[in-house]
């Protein structure tokens, strides 16, 4: 009865020790308050035009941490609560952050946001970083590359008209890799800037 039951034992121990071996590891958690980004890599390189009238390009930023967003200055929902949270980020950052982390806003509406247009309305808003417009043909592609075209548009009468989009912000490395993207647009500040230092050691 003994041996039997050792033999029992041993036939079990082999099959939990099968069963280990095929297991699939368990994924390892994200350091991330957002989402970890698994696309590709690196980020499609652009070059716009900033508000002060300067050409600004992505290429020529890499060594820097960029927090990439996009708005639009005549929007009347989100981008308004992602601009004021981007804001108030960029207010927390230390002047050392300031110099080697970059945020910039792309347009989402180059047919209105003229470099005029963004300057006042940077000023009005005390928007304190650097946005982008251009030709629609130049600024469309970089909409397309990024994941934020345009869905539909939409007339808004006294408004105006709207663009129903998709609103990521993105966080790309020293080397022009994306690491992070953030789609919400109510921003929580402390885990935004978690990522933002964790991205920029």
């Amino acid at each position: 009865m003994h041996q039997i039951n050792l033999r029992i034992l041993a036939i079990l121990s082999s099959l939990l020790l099968i069963g280990c071996i095929g297991a699939e590891p368990e994924p390892e958690p994200s350091p991330f308050n957002g989402h970890e980004w698994n696309g590709a890599n690196p980020a499609p390189l652009f070059t716009l035009e900033s508000m002060n009238g300067s050409l600004w390009s992505l290429e020529e930023e890499r060594g820097k941490t960029i927090v990439l967003a996009f708005t639009y200055s005549r929007c009347y929902s989100t981008c308004p609560v992602i601009s004021h949270s981007l804001s108030a980020a960029h207010s927390q950052l230390t002047p050392e952050e300031k110099e080697n982390i970059s945020f910039v806003s792309v347009t989402i509406d180059p047919w209105h946001d003229s470099p005029t247009v963004l300057l006042n309305w940077t000023e009005t808003n005390n928007f304190t970083w650097t946005h982008l417009t251009g030709s629609p043909d130049a600024v469309v592609p970089v909409l397309n590359e990024f994941g934020v075209a345009p869905v539909s548009f939409e007339d808004q009468s006294e408004e105006g008209y709207g663009f129903d989009h998709t609103q990521p912000t993105y966080m790309i490395d020293i080397n022009g890799n994306v690491r992070v993207m953030w789609d919400e647009p109510d921003i929580v500040i402390d885990l935004f800037l978690e990522d933002l230092r964790l991205v920029a050691e």
